[in-house]
């Protein structure tokens, strides 16, 4: 039987992010470089406001006898990365619309097939990879993904020679043992996170880097410290194996009022989640066959060249320079209302009709400007990134 946990995730790639009460916050771990929208009191991550990891999860927490804040920090790095540890990793530097981004990756094939996380390169415009255990680098392009599972398959350009990963064979058991490997905060080396499997075929929903959501089941839920960054990377058993593939995490803050005053005493545990292994290699071996299926999608996908800020509406936080909508006329500010003349509210009603759309397709946009004005034009759809 699946255990469900409602959680709420904190965009991170967004124009701005989400703010919500502690505990309801699993953010994704995909790392924005750029300067992120400040998180609010009382919401935590393991991330500073600016988008950098600061050695440990920090966070502010509302103490709701007195009014007063106080901060908790807690180890979440610790462990050195082995040279084992280090081959078939990889570092991926993401551009997109909100700046620069980055996340990890695993090396599948000697000729540059790499599993990470969807939400590592959901949005971008353009893809950097960097192998650990050689510093070589390469640009690579999606071969395709399935968002509802947060897995994609990458291409690396003229590739050979690489090192792999080995995959797991053995049943996840609670209390297994595991390192979490990743380029935390995007600092441009691996750090590890020890800790163990808490939960097994959890479910969780977190945030689309675009601003929608996506609601992951069949997790596994552990309590090492990923950070910001971490996301694709391996969780290693005992054997130097891969587990799981991290893709999201939160920090659960408990505050009590200490002797009247406006300080208090709190606790913060960490807890992330990973994909089993297997899952992510049963949508790769689907996305291989170059056949959709379901929710696994093949190539490219029809691109407008935006990003909105937030999921529950459609304002452009911002255009891609000569994209399909800059080329159309939205600014940002402006909120998108209908596509093809069916109304759109949310960024998920936006993915569901560019999704049955081809690259190259037209298709009659509508919008509202920041002023109110109405437009409308014909757009030539793009390919993705």
């Amino acid at each position: 039987m699946k255990t469900t946990t409602s959680l709420t995730a904190l965009a991170l790639a967004g124009a701005t992010a989400l703010a919500l009460a502690v505990p309801t916050l699993a953010p994704r771990l995909a790392d924005q470089l750029s300067p992120a929208s400040s998180v609010t009191s009382g919401s935590t991550a393991p991330w500073t406001n600016d988008g950098s990891w600061s050695g440990g999860s920090s966070s502010t927490t509302t103490d709701p006898a007195t009014g007063g804040t106080g901060t908790t920090t807690s180890a979440s790095q610790t462990a050195a990365v082995t040279a084992a540890q280090s081959k078939g990793i990889v570092l991926i530097t993401t551009q997109t619309t909100s700046g620069q981004a980055a996340g990890t990756g695993m090396v599948l094939t000697a000729d540059g097939q790499i599993l990470t996380n969807y939400h590592v390169v959901e949005g971008s415009t353009s893809i950097e990879v960097e192998i650990v255990d050689t510093a070589k680098t390469y640009t690579a392009t999606v071969v395709g993904h399935d968002a509802t599972r947060d897995v994609a398959l990458l291409q690396l350009k003229n590739a050979s020679g690489l090192a792999t990963i080995t995959p797991d064979d053995d049943q996840v058991a609670l209390g297994q043992e595991l390192t979490a490997v990743g380029n935390a905060s995007g600092g441009g080396e691996l750090v590890a996170a020890t800790g163990s499997v808490t939960g097994l075929e959890k479910q969780v929903t977190v945030s689309s880097e675009t601003g929608g959501t996506e609601t992951l089941t069949g997790v596994i839920e552990t309590n090492a410290g990923a950070v910001a960054g971490d996301s694709g990377g391996p969780m290693f058993d005992a054997e130097g194996e891969v587990l799981g593939m991290t893709t999201a995490g939160s920090s659960r803050v408990t505050a009590s009022p200490r002797g009247g005053r406006s300080t208090q005493d709190s606790t913060s545990t960490t807890v992330s989640y990973a994909v089993p292994i297997d899952d992510a290699l049963a949508v790769i071996e689907q996305i291989r066959t170059g056949k959709e299926s379901g929710t696994v999608e093949v190539g490219a996908k029809a691109y407008l060249g935006i990003s909105v800020a937030g999921s529950s509406s459609l304002v452009v936080a911002s255009v891609v320079t000569d994209g399909p909508a800059a080329v159309a006329g939205l600014t940002a500010g402006s909120t998108i209302t209908a596509i093809n003349g069916v109304t759109v509210s949310s960024h998920d009603d936006l993915s569901a009709q560019l999704a049955t759309l081809d690259p190259g397709a037209k298709v009659k946009l509508t919008w509202k400007d920041s002023s109110g004005t109405a437009h409308s034009a014909t757009v030539t759809l793009g390919t993705s990134p």
